[in-house]
């Protein structure tokens, strides 16, 4: 039995593993993988980068919206002032920003539509924003308490328009 084994394992000592295949050159299939990923890469950052600088004044304007929030809350601000500032921000975000055409010139009631077509709100035309308008230049000025919780709404939540809501 042993020399069975012998025999049976003399006539297996000339047949050996496959070598292992070389490392290089590597396979064409590697290559379109590593492009692939390499580019996706490339493309995932460059697509982060222009996000984030096409939010960056929507985000300096959140912050200043929060901060005037703030400032109001504490009693640091009087209504006449609170409002003011923020008509300045909503100014800022529509001529500066966005550059919408007419708001140069858009004051009272042409003004208050532009902000409700804006922020799809119709509480600056019919609510609380009313106090945006001219109405806060009469001797005894408008004011709606309300105003408070539009601002918190929209300007402190304003955000970069998807490219199915920049009008054409």
């Amino acid at each position: 039995m042993n020399e069975q084994i012998a025999q049976a394992l003399a006539q297996l000592r000339d047949i050996h593993e496959p070598a292992l295949p070389p490392f290089w050159p590597i396979p064409i299939g590697w290559w379109i993988l590593a492009v692939t990923i390499v580019a996706g890469i490339v493309c995932l950052i460059w697509w982060w980068r222009s996000r984030y600088a096409n939010d960056r004044p929507y985000r300096s304007i959140r912050e200043a919206a929060s901060a005037l929030r703030d400032l109001y809350q504490d009693g640091r601000l009087s209504n006449r002032e609170y409002v003011d500032s923020a008509n300045r921000l909503y100014k800022h975000l529509l001529v500066d920003v966005e550059a919408v055409p007419g708001s140069v010139q858009a004051d009272g009631l042409l003004w208050l539509n532009m902000l409700a077509d804006r922020f799809n709100e119709e509480s600056f035309v019919s609510g609380p924003g009313k106090c945006l308008g001219t109405v806060r230049y009469r001797p005894v000025a408008f004011f709606d308490e309300r105003i408070d919780e539009l601002i918190a709404k929209t300007l402190c939540d304003v955000k970069y328009p998807s490219r199915r809501g920049i009008a054409t």
